[in-house]
């Protein structure tokens, strides 16, 4: 399905708070989790881009839920990824949970992306976890026939996160790692100039990660007057 603005709307539904079952849990980078979630209810209204908001106890501490985007979306499966870093108390309960697990979730909260219908190459930029909730949207793109490059950045080798799953969907990835450990040497933004200096123009440009990344991007995409969300 393509998504205009209008459709996007119609799509937006109520809130739900519903309980989901974790179906697996793996640690895929130090401190950095990707876990996958039984959640049919959540699925059928689903959008790259969106998040759910996580109970990350099963007591009522810590108080407030954590945000966290939906990392891929299988919609015949009936189950949702989230990938997310331990970075506080909250975090590293939702990691401590174990396979079989119930967690109390809100969701799908957000507008998502807006894919046009007439865009036929799709840039995508990851930063550290920006990455999180960008192969949803590289999944989609691809369902929809897009040719789609992605852009991942980390500050090491240990750290880069995603880039054979993007890979296996079939799109093409370059990554950048801030000390030079793996792939180039550089920051995102210096990757992304140079992909564009090289000739690829994408029709659309999808980022996510820090704010002086994004702050450099939208910038570089004002200059070229190519589309930015």
């Amino acid at each position: 399905m393509n998504w205009s603005i209008g459709e996007l709307k119609k799509k937006v539904s109520a809130i739900l708070n519903i309980k989901v079952k974790i179906l697996s849990r793996k640690e895929v980078a130090p401190n950095i989790y990707l876990m996958r979630l039984k959640a049919p209810e959540i699925v059928q209204d689903a959008l790259p881009g969106q998040f759910i908001h996580i109970k990350c106890s099963k007591d009522n501490y810590p108080l407030l839920r954590r945000p966290l985007s939906i990392h891929r979306i299988d919609k015949e499966k009936g189950e949702i990824f989230i990938l997310f870093q331990i970075m506080g108390e909250g975090t590293k309960l939702l990691a401590d949970r174990t396979i079989g697990d119930d967690l109390d979730i809100m969701g799908p909260i957000g507008n998502g992306f807006n894919i046009y219908p007439e865009s036929k190459k799709i840039m995508i930029v990851g930063g550290g976890m920006g990455v999180a909730p960008l192969l949803a949207l590289c999944e989609e793109s691809i369902r929809q026939g897009k040719e789609v490059r992605v852009l991942i950045g980390a500050l090491k080798k240990e750290l880069v996160i995603g880039e054979e799953s993007f890979k296996i969907l079939g799109a093409k990835v370059d990554v950048v790692t801030d000390d030079g450990s793996y792939k180039h040497k550089g920051l995102v933004p210096d990757l992304f100039e140079g992909t564009i200096k090289g000739g690829w123009l994408a029709d659309q440009i999808f980022a996510c990660g820090p704010k002086p990344m994004l702050r450099k991007i939208n910038e570089i995409a004002l200059k070229i007057n190519i589309d930015y969300q």
